[in-house]
């Protein structure tokens, strides 16, 4: 006699319940978006009470919060990855194409990110320091670049106008306000931005 599959209340322990709160609610914010994300839905997803998700993750805050730190450490991850021989412009292109991808391919996990839910500066510890690490790998490019020491006041001005940049331009095209031409591909299509971009600092007053 066939016996049924276990729930997830039957088989999980309490070291593993909160990656399997995280992980379901990852799929629900793509599935229902940041605002309706609630942390009783991701407790009945995964077939536990509220009170045993509540033992992890104090309220709806922590939890995105950690889901938005396990979004910064992915894409410094990726950017990590950058083609180091690279120089020059070619070396911001390669990293911004990184960002651009990541984002699209994670578009509302990247929009919790950069949500209201996280302008107030309470943040969770591991959300600050993932988010600093992301703009530490954005730091490190831009060091490379202009052979500076990735804590120079230079490289750090640069950093941030080059993240405005590609989030602004990402941000654009995830929210539907630019679209990529057709036939025209990412790389391409961030290439001619940024080069377009750069022609406003060359052009003579």
């Amino acid at each position: 006699m066939a016996h049924p599959a276990p729930r997830a209340r039957d088989t999980y322990h309490v070291g593993n319940l909160a990656p399997l709160l995280l992980s379901a609610a990852r799929e629900m914010l793509e599935e229902v978006g940041p605002t309706k994300l609630s942390q009783r839905a991701v407790a009945e997803r995964v077939g536990v009470s509220s009170a045993a998700a509540y033992h992890h993750y104090a309220n709806r805050a922590e939890l995105i919060g950690h889901l938005a730190a396990q979004g910064f450490g992915e894409l410094a991850q990726a950017l990590s990855q950058r083609e180091l021989r690279w120089t020059g412009i070619d070396k911001l292109r390669d990293a911004s194409l990184i960002y651009f991808r990541f984002a699209r391919s994670n578009p509302a996990l990247y929009q919790l990110m950069f949500g209201p839910e996280f302008t107030t500066g309470e943040m969770t510890p591991a959300l600050t320091a993932a988010r600093e690490k992301a703009f530490g790998e954005l730091k490190s490019t831009i060091a490379e670049i202009l052979q500076r020491d990735p804590q120079a006041a230079e490289v750090r001005r640069a950093a941030r106008a080059a993240w405005s940049f590609i989030h602004g331009l990402t941000s654009l095209v995830i929210h539907g306000v630019l679209q990529i031409p057709p036939g025209l591909s990412e790389g391409r299509f961030l290439n001619d931005t940024l080069q377009a971009f750069g022609h406003l600092f060359q052009s003579k007053q």
